[in-house]
């Protein structure tokens, strides 16, 4: 939302409509004092959170030493040192809510919808997939461990096939605002939320072209209704020639209803009632937001309150500890040098030269030790670097271990992970409503036919028609597909961490191999931490057909066709023994009698060449066999020793030299 505000709200926003005053649709939606007083109860009862927010924003980028204590270590000739370790645990806990798989899965209700279970899964994933929720989640991750809260807001735009397009963007915290009486860290109980931003007035204007006098004659009305983060102290009313007006959304429960009012300082521009519609009926709001962490006084706050006292420390110790290094406190006798600060001065350049009027140097003037204070130092420095090190995601959470087996990586995650809880489960359970409220939209305005692209697990792209009309066997007009009357549930698929389980079965595997174990070099290159590309090409030589197995088939093919040919010629034999002698005739042989031997001969003949043949046969894949067999050999052998030495690549230094040895 570039502007603030989408205009494609407007047409699917319901009995939308206008006031100018306070007075006007009182009653129906709330009045403009209501609207106003619902920002200033924020600012006034939210003045420490907002401060917070503003001073953890400033610690997460660096700035991390006040305008006061600057000029004081400048006046000491202090360095200011800053080494920014809690921006780094804030992008740990990020990294660490990305690498944990959760992904929407549907499950139906009843049985008649099993099958569109699969469908809504589908559908939710292709409008993640068109709003770039792999961008936009580990922002709002990264807000939430800053900023103590985070979210998104629902919109409808329009779309290119004449349904509206589901759509959502990220809610910056320091223009949010919220019912202060509200304590649950999902917002569940607060019965108003809204944001307020700036905007040009002529895009203002644009939007509201029927307010256009109303806008236009605002002057500073607007600016008490801020919070006046850092991002915007370069922005005021009037910027050159451009004008900036104030514009707030608030979105608040009214009479069992959620509705929406966007106001200025004194004029509403537009309300109505909410657009959005769950699977009970009821309207909701449109922004999904939760919160780190809420203290005893109902304020939200990020991790970053927890490691501003360390934080602090470290960098104030360690430029105590740099100023010592370079400076010397001098013990000089009354009287040994005329001018002090010359001396002074002289001490502290590597080649200086102070004159003193007595033999004994070391008696006149004399550098104070200063090696237990600057000792104390670096020990309480540690200290606090433990601390923030100890803080949060660990370093196995974070990725920094070498040299761990995968079991004893999980473990340490398990643990490091289990100081996360709180935070992990808010963040899981905003996922969940924000998949429940796309799925609500989705059932809602997807009304005509449309395609949507799924892929699948081997990265296959389908695609898979809702909405799409058709006929029956009875030629009765049909909707495949309908999403609108699918009933399923969502939750959250959460798979186990299957990085370490393979490394540790692949560890396991390889000190199996190394003591003699014969493992398949398949098995240990699927369980490798190689490539997805790599695998697929070492793994497609095992799949090439062997050519010593097809020769193989074909000698035992060669034996079945000999057996077969000496079993004919076996019949042949016996039926010619078999025939009896008959006494000549005529021409001294029987008619039927001269057939059958001529027939028992043929038979004999063809059995025999048959026989022949198939020797041959035998005797050619034989000879073919050996040079195939010695390459297959060949092969396997350079797949075991590369398979061998990348498992010895793996393996700690001291392992190897063990197995060597």
């Amino acid at each position: 939302m570039d502007t603030g505000y989408s205009t494609a709200t407007t047409p699917v926003s319901g009995p939308a409509s206008s006031a100018s005053d306070a007075g006007e649709g009182e009653g129906q939606y709330w009045p403009l004092g209501r609207c106003k007083k619902s920002y200033l109860d924020y600012l006034f009862n939210k003045t420490q959170e907002i401060e917070e927010q503003k001073n953890a924003r400033r610690y997460y980028h660096g700035v991390q030493w006040t305008s006061e204590q600057i000029k004081a270590l400048g006046k000491r000739k202090q360095p200011v040192v800053t080494f920014n370790r809690v921006g780094r645990k804030i992008d740990g806990v990020v990294g660490l809510i990305e690498r944990l798989r959760q992904d929407p899965k549907a499950y139906a209700r009843t049985p008649q919808h099993d099958q569109g279970a699969e469908l809504a899964t589908a559908v939710l994933r292709y409008v993640l997939d068109e709003e770039e929720w792999k961008a936009k989640s580990p922002e709002v991750a990264r807000k939430a461990a800053i900023d103590g809260l985070a979210g998104v807001e629902m919109l409808i735009t329009k779309g290119d096939e004449g349904d509206p397009e589901v759509s959502f963007d990220i809610v910056e915290p320091d223009s949010f605002f919220y019912d202060p009486r509200c304590y649950r860290s999902d917002f569940s109980d607060a019965i108003y939320m809204g944001v307020g931003k700036w905007m040009e007035l002529d895009q203002a204007i644009e939007m509201f072209p029927d307010k256009a006098d109303d806008l236009k004659s605002i002057g500073s009305y607007s600016s008490e209704l801020s919070s006046n983060p850092d991002r915007e102290k370069r922005w005021f009313t009037e910027v050159g020639s451009k004008r900036l007006v104030r514009l707030v959304e608030v979105w608040y429960r009214w009479k069992g209803k959620w509705c929406w009012t966007i106001f200025t300082g004194y004029s509403i521009l537009m309300e109505g009632e909410s657009y959005f519609i769950d699977n009970k009926g009821e309207t909701f709001c449109k922004y999904i937001m939760f919160s780190c962490n809420v203290d005893q006084d109902g304020d939200r706050y990020g991790f970053i309150r927890n490691m501003k006292s360390a934080q602090d420390e470290y960098n104030h110790r360690r430029s105590k500890a740099l100023h010592q290094i370079n400076s010397r406190r001098l013990i000089i006798s009354q009287g040994a040098v005329a001018d002090i600060e010359k001396a002074r001065r002289e001490w502290a350049r590597p080649d200086g030269v102070i004159a003193v009027p007595t033999n004994d140097v070391t008696q006149a003037v004399k550098a104070d030790d200063q090696s237990f204070d600057f000792a104390g130092q670096l020990k309480l420095m540690e200290n606090a670097v433990s601390e923030l090190d100890n803080y949060g995601p660990n370093q196995a959470l974070i990725g920094d271990q070498t040299n761990q087996s995968g079991r004893a990586i999980a473990l340490l995650q398990q643990a490091g992970m289990a100081e996360l809880g709180p935070y992990i489960l808010g963040y899981r359970g905003w996922k969940l409503r924000l998949y429940r409220a796309i799925w609500n939209i989705v059932q809602k305005y997807w009304t005509g036919e449309r395609w949507i692209r799924v892929t699948d697990d081997q990265s296959v792209k389908n695609f898979v028609a809702i909405n799409q009309q058709g006929q029956d066997q009875f030629g009765q007009p049909v909707v495949a597909n309908p999403i609108g009357s699918l009933d399923v549930d969502i939750i959250i698929d959460e798979g186990p961490d299957a990085i370490n389980m393979q490394a540790d079965s692949y560890d396991t595997l390889t000190v199996l191999a190394s003591k003699g174990a014969n493992i398949p070099p398949q098995v240990l290159i699927e369980l490798s931490p190689l490539s997805d590309s790599v695998k697929k090409r070492i793994l497609g030589y095992f799949e090439q057909p062997d050519p010593a197995k097809q020769l193989a088939m074909a000698g035992e093919k060669a034996k079945v066709d000999e057996t077969n040919s000496r079993a004919a010629l076996n019949m042949a034999k016996v039926r010619d023994l078999g025939t009896p002698e008959q006494p000549n005739q005529g021409d001294g042989v029987h008619p039927d009698l001269k057939n059958m031997k001529a027939a028992a001969d043929i038979e004999d003949t063809r059995a025999g060449a048959a026989q022949k043949a198939a020797n041959a046969r035998k005797t050619n894949i034989e000879a073919a066999l050996v040079p195939a067999q010695a390459a297959h050999d060949a092969l396997i052998d350079r797949a075991s020793l590369a398979v061998n030495a990348f498992s010895a690549s793996q393996r700690p230094d001291n392992e190897r030299a063990e197995q060597e040895s």
